[in-house]
């Protein structure tokens, strides 16, 4: 019982009010709801297929309501993707669903898209940042768990970004990681600062990474404290348990995490 409640804690990434939303490579838009377009110029068309004629050009943002998925597919992105019939300005049209956002997060004049990429056997995420200046930026980073939720914040006390955006990922079963991404958004930049790692394999050993911001709880001013901890499992029977804690306090400085970390994974 003292294993499985372990496990279950390192599946608790962090702690989080906002609804939570999970998405796989295989995931289909819902009849009726209503998304938002990932793509931009994107070609509003009046049939499922590309050689037909284009009703309108959409812009990166503008919202639709899925009115129902066709079998028309292509491969976009190196994944495969189908047509959806769609509704926008009471008209009716077709989408290619890798140009339509998996969702969309919004915080202050931030407003985030989200989509997959696949490279051979390799899913990466592709985040587009829309500005209030109607700037578009772009990142991409491969994941290490296809299915995913996304957690948007203020700057959490950092000073010189505007908010924080973590790809949350979901740990279904022991040896999956359960950790994620953090990426910073400063001016009109968007940059990965981190990827930390929650596996465990039950009974045998876990890993937990995870960062500590100046408005969270053990917060320290002006820093962000990094924290890992590793335990083994010797011998269950005696409740051998041996563990390692390493804890530094970072700094948020021109753009990047100081000290690096790259020795501590």
């Amino acid at each position: 019982m003292r294993l499985i409640t372990l496990f279950f804690i390192l599946l608790i990434n962090l702690s989080y009010s906002q609804e939570i939303k999970y998405h796989n490579p295989n995931f289909d838009f819902e009849n009726g709801k209503k998304y938002f377009l990932f793509g931009n110029d994107v070609k509003f068309r009046e049939l499922p297929d590309l050689s037909s004629e284009t009703i309108d050009l959409l812009k990166i943002g503008t919202e639709i309501e899925i009115v129902e998925k066709t079998e028309n597919k292509l491969n976009y992105n190196g994944v495969e993707s189908p047509f959806y019939k769609v509704k926008h300005n009471n008209k009716v049209g077709y989408i290619l669903g890798g140009l339509i956002s998996l969702e969309k997060k919004e915080i202050n004049n931030s407003k985030y898209f989200f989509a997959y990429k696949k490279d051979e056997n390799n899913y990466s995420i592709i985040i587009r940042l829309l500005n209030n200046e109607s700037e578009i930026i772009e990142v991409k980073s491969m994941l290490s768990t296809t299915e995913f939720s996304v957690d948007i914040f203020d700057n959490k006390g950092i000073e010189n970004i505007d908010n924080i955006l973590f790809i949350n990922y979901l740990a279904e079963a022991c040896g999956i990681d359960g950790g994620g991404i953090f990426f910073f958004k400063a001016k009109s930049e968007l940059v990965k600062v981190l990827e930390i790692s929650q596996v465990s394999d039950a009974g045998v050993y876990w890993l937990e990474e995870k960062l500590i911001f100046p408005k969270e709880k053990d917060g320290v001013k002006g820093k962000i404290v990094y924290q890992k901890e590793i335990g083994n499992y010797e011998d269950e029977e005696t409740n051998w348990i041996e563990i390692k804690k390493t804890s530094r306090e970072l700094e948020w400085k021109n753009g990047v995490l100081i000290p690096e970390l790259e020795n501590e994974k």
